[in-house]
């Protein structure tokens, strides 16, 4: 029947072998109540946030922001604020987030992560100056890997990458391998981002590394993806990839693997159902994925420079450059065949 409300076609499986989506049993979410305490409230969304980490299945954003709505304004504690901000950095509301992780700091509750989320907001959204003011206010925690990885972040994107390089990797040598687990894996996945964004040889080799050392960050997956499908080993993107269609970067450098490989149409399908869908509800988050998309899979190169620019508004990360001037190269190229 004909509601008279326009929306992208439903996708259906040809058959029952195609996967769409996996859900593990274990992804339920113990939904609080309206008779939960605020501390309830709150440790159903921390739950939702972590397994929106572990999945990157929506749905969990969906339920963190239903619990901690549930929190009348007066109970809103730091705890409240990191989380929303946490959200809000998951769903690309940057302002929001960092709005929130300020109203931490009137609180005077700024700690570790807070400062940390504030560093990585800042630094993706390319407001240096700010960045490099939260990666000093880490210095009186104590902890020089955490010092180190940002100032030498900033370092290679505002100066000299194979300096940054040379003296992350020289502070990662004396902080040890016994040292504070979590520094060494923020450090490890720096280290690999500044190596790619000076073009080095041990680009592939240090993304690897620090998958190895956390197994369930899809970031770093997804980067070590890119890194393969550059260097055109597309079966390793095959294998890397597998499981993780959920997660739109890891299913685009799949199915731009597949297409290389004469296979994908299936996937290709689910992807463009699925930006089809987001395009509707006014809610492409991940703008650079669908970029890549459009360049890679959909061989459009003036569509995927018009994402490409839209995702530079407010994301300027290294990848967030590749897919800029590969879609502005495209498009120049195009237009001189033509």
């Amino acid at each position: 029947m004909d509601s008279g409300i326009g929306g992208p076609e439903v996708y259906q499986p040809s058959d029952d072998e195609t996967i769409v989506f996996l859900l593990g049993s274990s992804l339920a979410i113990a939904a609080s109540d309206s008779n939960s305490t605020p501390q309830q409230h709150l440790d159903a969304a921390r739950q939702a946030l972590v397994l929106f980490r572990d999945t990157a299945n929506p749905r969990f954003l969906g339920a963190a922001e239903r619990e901690l709505a549930a929190i009348p304004n007066a109970e809103r504690s730091a705890q409240f604020y990191a989380y929303r901000a946490s959200l809000r950095q998951s769903l690309h509301l940057f302002d929001d987030a960092i709005a929130d992780l300020n109203t931490i700091s009137d609180m005077k509750a700024d700690n570790l992560e807070s400062l940390m989320m504030r560093f990585t907001i800042t630094f993706v959204t390319g407001n240096y100056q700010a960045a490099g003011q939260a990666c000093s206010a880490l210095k009186k925690y104590g902890n020089n890997l955490y010092v180190a990885s940002c100032t030498q972040q900033l370092q290679a994107v505002t100066g000299d990458a194979n300096t940054a390089y040379s003296e992350l990797k020289h502070a990662m040598a004396e902080f040890g391998v016994f040292g504070d687990r979590p520094a060494l894996i923020w450090a490890s996945g720096t280290l690999a981002d500044i190596a790619e964004r000076a073009g080095r040889e041990d680009t592939l080799g240090l993304w690897q590394l620090a998958l190895q050392l956390n197994r369930d960050d899809l970031y770093t997956r997804a980067r070590l993806a890119s890194v393969l499908l550059n260097q055109g080993d597309y079966q390793q993107v095959i294998s890397l990839t597998e499981d993780y269609l959920a997660v739109d970067a890891l299913a685009v450098s799949r199915a731009i693997a597949q297409q290389h490989l004469g296979e994908g149409a299936a996937l290709t399908r689910i992807l463009r159902e699925r930006f089809d869908e987001a395009l509707w509800r006014g809610e492409i988050v991940h703008k650079r994925a669908y970029a890549q998309f459009l360049l890679d899979v959909q061989h459009q190169p003036q569509a995927a420079l018009a994402m490409a620019e839209k995702n530079w508004e407010h994301q300027r990360e290294w990848p967030d450059v590749v897919i800029l001037l590969r879609a502005r190269e495209a498009v120049k190229t195009n237009r001189l065949v033509q």
